[in-house]
């Protein structure tokens, strides 16, 4: 299931990833702090709100959590890419006999 996982992501475009966490981080802040509000008492009982507000918070948090680790591991992924595929050139001022 998990190589299923990695093989059905990886065919989906970074950018599209990183909009739809955006999005979701953001329904969810939004979700989270307007069940927090006076209005949501009235109309939800005190246990469904409890664990509604449980499970929003924890989503949030760990589509968040998702988001930063993408962020720093493609950041981590440029750079070895980016040293391994580095050319040799020679410093300037200096005279490189050719082969």
């Amino acid at each position: 299931m998990i190589r299923w996982a990695s093989k059905y992501f990886a065919g989906i475009p970074s950018v599209f990833i990183d909009g739809t966490l955006y999005a979701l981080i953001a329904w969810l802040i939004f979700s989270q702090s307007y069940l927090g509000g006076d209005e949501a008492a009235k109309y939800i009982s005190p246990s469904w709100k409890f664990w509604i507000n449980y499970i929003v918070g924890g989503l949030g948090a760990f589509f968040g959590a998702i988001k930063m680790f993408r962020s720093t591991s493609y950041s981590d992924h440029q750079q070895k890419k980016e040293s391994e595929t580095q050319v040799f050139r020679a410093p300037a001022n200096k005279d490189v006999p050719t082969p």
